[in-house]
């Protein structure tokens, strides 16, 4: 049985994203500790990167996933994420949220939303209200109401 350990996140700006996925999407700030520099032949062998180096940070979501927000130190890396949804390899991260028009509402202003948000009409979710938003790096957020 597989259990979710975490999930990795590669961002241009490790404070800014701290920042964003504490203050705005509400994680808690990471722990002190949790803030630290990784480097070595195994992370260059496991990344493919030669002299890989990365600033890492955890944010605790709970049972002990965290969301692991990486800034590789190496030059010639893309800055920002251009992936559309559509395409494969595409992702994002979803956040429960007790009032999708709320949040909506309170960082409209301060964040990029690609629309209001919308009421699921079909599926297992038909009912629910969803907005998605995009992080520092273009990489995509649902905000998500479960009202069903």
């Amino acid at each position: 049985m597989a259990i979710l350990n975490h999930v990795g996140l590669t961002v241009a700006n490790l404070e800014q994203s701290i920042e964003f996925y504490s203050k705005i999407v509400g994680f808690d700030a990471p722990p002190e500790e949790w803030v630290f520099t990784i480097e070595g032949e195994w992370l260059s062998k496991m990344v493919k990167q030669e002299e890989a180096v990365a600033k890492v940070a955890f944010l605790p979501i709970s049972d002990g996933v965290v969301l692991e927000l990486l800034e590789y130190q190496n030059a010639g890396r893309e800055t920002e994420n251009t992936r559309p949804n559509r395409d494969a390899g595409a992702m994002h991260v979803a956040i429960t949220v007790p009032d999708t028009w709320a949040f909506y509402e309170k960082f409209k202003e301060q964040v990029s939303f690609n629309s209001e948000p919308q009421v699921v009409p079909s599926g297992p979710w038909a009912g629910n209200i969803v907005a998605y938003l995009t992080d520092p790096d273009g990489t995509s957020v649902e905000i998500v109401e479960n009202v069903a």
